[in-house]
């Protein structure tokens, strides 16, 4: 091989080389440009007070709304806060808790407390029957899922976006905490179970993307027998 076919052959491996590292770079920078518009989804601390409806405290209101102690507020909601680039669209919301052991602890503390009230969860459906606190029921298969079309960015969008929790999650906090103070023979507190959310939605370039939090109910103070408390719930992202 001659110098000139070796010099020939070294530019050919170079230009080689250096078209293998701007395709490097160029693809990084796809990657790197698609990941920043990704969406980000936040669900914001709510901290809020709960009051008798009409004798368990299940009349949940944020603190920051102006909406009157006595006014309907039938489903309460927590802000859903875009904090990345893109937006997102399509989205599901699906509420999950352990229901059925939630049901099963309500009802051995109204028992212990000599409480006259019972809950029974069939097909889907919880009931509460009680000669003093009122009868009704509240639909839990209607209330696992809730949608929203689109979330855009909070640079964008100034005011987020809120998502309702389910009323059963809130009835049976509610009973858990009422019964709870009435009784006498308690050693601490009872812990309220997590309330589950997964979130599935579309970002811009039709990529789906799925996330997942634990939302935790905090009591920091409550009186009247149980008839009203302060709290916050709080949201932990899970990988």
């Amino acid at each position: 091989m001659t110098i000139d076919q070796i010099i020939a052959l070294s530019a050919s491996v170079g230009a080689f080389l250096a078209a293998i590292a701007t395709f490097l770079t160029v693809r990084q920078m796809v990657q790197q440009r698609v990941a920043s518009y990704r969406p980000e989804l936040v669900i914001s601390r709510t901290h809020f007070e709960g009051s008798q409806d009409p004798v368990i405290p299940s009349h949940w209101v944020p603190k920051l709304s102006t909406q009157a102690a006595g006014e309907g507020f039938p489903f309460f909601s927590m802000p859903l806060v875009n904090v990345g680039l893109g937006t997102a669209k399509n989205l599901l919301i699906r509420w999950s808790f352990p229901i059925e052991e939630m049901v099963a602890q309500v009802n051995q503390l109204a028992q212990r407390t000599l409480t006259p009230v019972y809950f029974d969860l069939e097909n889907g459906v919880l009931t509460i029957k009680s000669d003093t606190l009122g009868n009704g029921a509240s639909i839990w298969r209607n209330q696992q899922e809730e949608s929203l079309d689109y979330l855009l960015p909070v640079s964008i969008q100034k005011d987020s976006s809120v998502i309702r929790l389910p009323l059963v999650f809130v009835q049976l906090c509610s009973a858990l905490l009422y019964l709870a103070a009435k009784d006498k023979d308690r050693a601490d507190f009872p812990v309220t179970p997590i309330l589950s959310a997964q979130i599935d939605f579309l970002d811009i370039g039709g990529k789906r993307h799925s996330t997942n939090y634990d939302i935790s109910l905090q009591i920091v103070m409550f009186g009247g027998d149980g008839k009203f408390f302060h709290g916050y719930l709080e949201s932990n992202k899970r990988s």
